[in-house]
């Protein structure tokens, strides 16, 4: 499973959802494929989010730290800043930061996944055998149809299920129209329902190893929301004395 991290966050995000994004994507994966003995292994692309690294250090430290109990691969890119050129001239206008590095890395090792290359008996040589059997895609990017185009055709031929998170983007039709023509007999293009994030959310407490936990943030968790809300309407009002 590979999983486009600031795009799954952004996504929810404008959706008004992100306390969805506290997700289980080993859990996701076998239940969008109906898999739930499958071996998942997943990688999630992301990078620091140095604007602002001193406002949210603390949140991405937990985040990450459930996605290593989880024993995902988080494989980091870079935010970097850039200048607008303007009349022919590099100045200085407005400092403006782009991700970089995780786009092109997550093409990159999903058609490398597609085979698994190990050193042979003699030196010098390798072996070849065939990668994953599925590859599962979490993003409404579309700059990665030529990396799912690829693993999907000769000579890989292996399935890509496209998942597309909730978004409440502009551009999420164009993006759901240009997705849903690249489905075929070896590509799935499946929206991400509500109820799908909350059947493969985390348990508030993720479990590492050595007794180590790692507690979810109360504002992330849909459910310590809801629950809080339905204690609030049952609570009695308030008798007021007679006067």
């Amino acid at each position: 499973m590979y999983v486009d991290g600031w795009n799954f966050y952004y996504s929810l995000k404008g959706a008004g959802i992100r306390e969805y994004g506290w997700c289980n994507f080993p859990m996701l994966a076998k239940q969008q494929t109906s898999e739930k003995d499958a071996e998942v292994k997943v990688k999630y692309f992301t990078s620091v989010d140095k604007p602002n690294k001193e406002k949210i250090d603390r949140q991405t430290s937990i985040w990450w730290t459930a996605l290593d109990f989880m024993k995902c691969d988080i494989i980091k890119g870079e935010f970097r800043d850039t200048i607008e050129e303007i009349e022919d001239h590099n100045r200085l206008v407005s400092q403006k930061w782009r991700e970089k590095q995780t786009d092109v890395a997550l093409a990159s090792h999903m058609v490398k996944d597609c085979s698994q290359i190990d050193p042979g008996q003699q030196p010098g040589t390798f072996l070849w055998s065939p990668g994953f059997d599925r590859a599962i895609l979490l993003t409404r990017d579309t700059d990665f149809i030529p990396a799912v185009r690829i693993a999907s055709r000769e000579p890989f031929n292996r399935k890509v299920l496209v998942l597309l998170p909730p978004s409440g983007s502009a551009f999420q039709e164009s993006a759901d129209h240009a997705w849903k023509q690249e489905g075929s007999t070896k590509v799935s293009i499946k929206p991400l329902q509500l109820a799908d994030l909350a059947r493969a959310l985390l348990p508030k407490v993720v479990e590492g190893p050595a007794g180590k936990n790692v507690e979810c943030y109360r504002s992330w968790m849909w459910r310590e929301k809801y629950e809080s809300d339905i204690a609030w309407r049952r609570k009695p009002p308030a008798k007021n004395p007679r006067r």
